[in-house]
């Protein structure tokens, strides 16, 4: 019998039930094993071309009373928790979530993780230039160019100042970060791109559509 659940929340609704547990001591230990394992780097925070909040909760079925709690919102105001829909539990924990990012890799057709990207693209050699070119993020490495498309710019800013972060944390100092391009290099990085096979018209989008859904 599942008297404990720990589900996935986007937004305030219920995405997924993670896992049930007949016990408070096996779901808090599991609770707090995936929260002290949510280590990400580049978190989503679009989808469905919607702003996304996530957040794991614990519930019981065991209590009958939902005792009032608040957590605090970007801008440190407590605002009330609350499960949105009929529900047969209360929540006894909750904690934000984050879910991992995934970028589109131009040259594999394929989407790949932030660390992906740096083992794959981004390791220690030759100092590399990295470019925001709308919502894409450029990768040049001599005279070889990479390229990485985000869901709009808003995640492709967000993404070249994670990978400057990263860098500084780790102590890294071979590679220039351009987060502002002027017009001249930015005709500049059209045509270079162009030459190196890469769609112009698709260079010149600035974000990816997605319809929205549930």
């Amino acid at each position: 019998m599942e008297n404990f659940i720990i589900v996935l929340f986007k937004n305030k609704k219920k995405k997924k039930i993670i896992k049930g547990y007949a016990t408070e001591k096996k779901a808090s230990l599991k609770f707090d094993d995936l929260i002290s394992k949510n280590n990400v780097e580049f978190p989503m925070l679009f989808e469905n071309s919607e702003l996304c909040n996530y957040e794991i909760a614990l519930l019981s079925k065991v209590d009958d009373y939902q005792i009032p709690l608040f957590k605090s919102d970007e801008i440190g105001r407590n605002v009330n928790i609350f499960i949105e829909g009929d529900s047969d539990y209360v929540i006894k924990r909750i904690n934000n979530y984050f879910i991992e990012e995934l970028i589109f890799d131009w040259q594999t057709d394929k989407r790949i993780t932030f660390n992906e990207l740096i083992k794959t693209y981004i390791p220690k050699n030759e100092l590399k230039t990295i470019s925001k070119l709308n919502n894409k993020i450029v990768v040049q490495t001599n005279e070889n160019f990479t390229l990485f498309t985000l869901k709009n710019e808003e995640d492709s800013e967000r993404l070249l100042e994670t990978l400057e972060s990263y860098f500084i944390k780790n102590g890294r100092n071979d590679c220039i970060f351009v987060k502002d391009l002027n017009t001249v290099h930015r005709k500049w990085l059209y045509d270079v791109l162009e030459k190196h096979g890469f769609n112009r018209k698709k260079l010149y989008r600035k974000y990816t559509t997605f319809s929205k859904r549930t």
